[in-house]
């Protein structure tokens, strides 16, 4: 069972969607997640992409946030986040977009925190949704934002776009998590239209 670890929605119940199709970011993970990112989001403008249910955009709304936005294409998934934001109380600035991440995060700008944690196949069969990713939510990013990844160990990151630097990596069982952050004075590629996979399997 997934919860709310801290803030407003404290203790709250949510929902994860059934079978093997996602991964649900376990309590611990984004509790570690949380101290190492800062224990408040008050004020900020955050995305969870690849959402799945949707958990670590609720956490974030529990602690502060001013906008949240689950980005999930996965039609398994997109009810689940519909009943965990009801959970929460519909909050007003917490936003469901049931869609390919390559069509949201044109759409969006100065972001404070990305988190995505796309499905691991990704890392073997389709790595150009990965490069889409990296771009796409790097171009969507505040100046002094972070974009917050979940790998495999054993797998990596394709090459990182121009203006993006890895500024930290941690270990957590068989995954990985790093956090990336723009490079001063270097200008982000603007958007373009990405190539858009199958929506696979998506993961939260």
């Amino acid at each position: 069972m997934l919860r709310i670890i801290a803030g407003e929605f404290k203790g709250r119940k949510l929902l994860a969607p059934p079978g093997l199709d996602t991964r649900p970011l376990p309590d611990r993970i984004k509790q570690s997640l949380f101290d190492w990112l800062g224990q408040s989001c008050e004020g900020w403008s955050v995305a969870d992409v690849c959402a799945g249910s949707g958990s670590f955009g609720c956490e974030a709304m529990s602690r502060g946030a001013k906008t949240v936005h689950l980005i999930e294409a996965g039609r398994h998934a997109i009810s689940i986040i519909q009943g965990n934001i009801r959970a929460l109380g519909s909050p007003a600035g917490l936003h469901l977009h049931p869609r390919l991440f390559q069509q949201v995060l044109p759409t969006l700008s100065a972001l404070d925190l990305i988190f995505a944690d796309p499905p691991f196949p990704w890392f073997t069969d389709d790595r150009a949704a990965l490069s889409d990713l990296l771009r796409l939510a790097g171009a969507a990013l505040a100046l002094k934002g972070r974009l917050v990844l979940r790998g495999e160990r054993g797998h990596d990151l394709p090459a990182l776009p121009a203006g993006l630097r890895e500024a930290e990596r941690r270990f957590y069982g068989r995954s990985w998590v790093v956090v990336l952050q723009r490079v001063p004075h270097s200008p982000l590629p603007r958007h373009e239209i990405a190539s858009v996979p199958n929506p696979a399997t998506t993961a939260p």
